[in-house]
């Protein structure tokens, strides 16, 4: 019984620092801009998509490895193709705050394109709203407030997510 009390305890933590975050997100809006010379990636591993799927979405875009910073989210190690940034429910201490040193560098970049493939996920959703993006794409399954472009109807099929982007970024040009 304790250790639920704490759990809800620290949830509302971690949801009290995702709203501060999201605001202050709001208040700093920016414009699209082209072109995109930097693209950060928030991936949940749990989901269908592969490393080298990314690095073709890229390519599309016309962005070379170099250009994208990618980070997952896994609650194992094993099975996780996206190792070299990972984190995890352990990213986040007692009060809702990053303590990962993959997230804080993650974070610290500045990004033309922000893509957030992940669903309801209250610790990517804490991160996404942290990163300075210029714009940002996801899914209705996240929390709508941290996307500029949210796609639905296809969620976890990242074939249809990238055919959706480039679309969509042809017509912003």
């Amino acid at each position: 019984m304790i250790k639920k009390f704490l759990k809800n305890i620290s949830k509302g933590y971690l949801n009290s620092n995702i709203k501060r975050s999201i605001a202050k997100l709001n208040d700093n809006r920016k414009d699209f801009k082209l072109p995109i010379l930097k693209v950060g990636c928030i991936i949940d591993t749990s989901l269908d998509v592969d490393y080298f799927q990314i690095l073709e979405l890229m390519e599309k875009i016309g962005l070379k490895q170099k250009d994208v910073k990618i980070i997952s989210y896994s609650d194992t190690a094993f099975n996780d193709p996206f190792s070299k940034m990972r984190i995890s429910k352990d990213s986040i201490n007692f009060y809702g705050k990053i303590v990962s040193a993959d997230a804080n560098e993650f974070i610290s970049y500045d990004y033309d394109l922000l893509i957030n493939y992940f669903g309801d996920n209250e610790i990517l959703t804490l991160i996404s709203s942290k990163v300075n993006s210029n714009f940002r794409v996801g899914y209705s399954e996240s929390n709508n407030n941290i996307n500029d472009i949210i796609f639905s109807n296809f969620f976890n099929n990242f074939e249809k997510f990238s055919n959706e982007l480039i679309k969509y970024l042809k017509f912003l040009k």
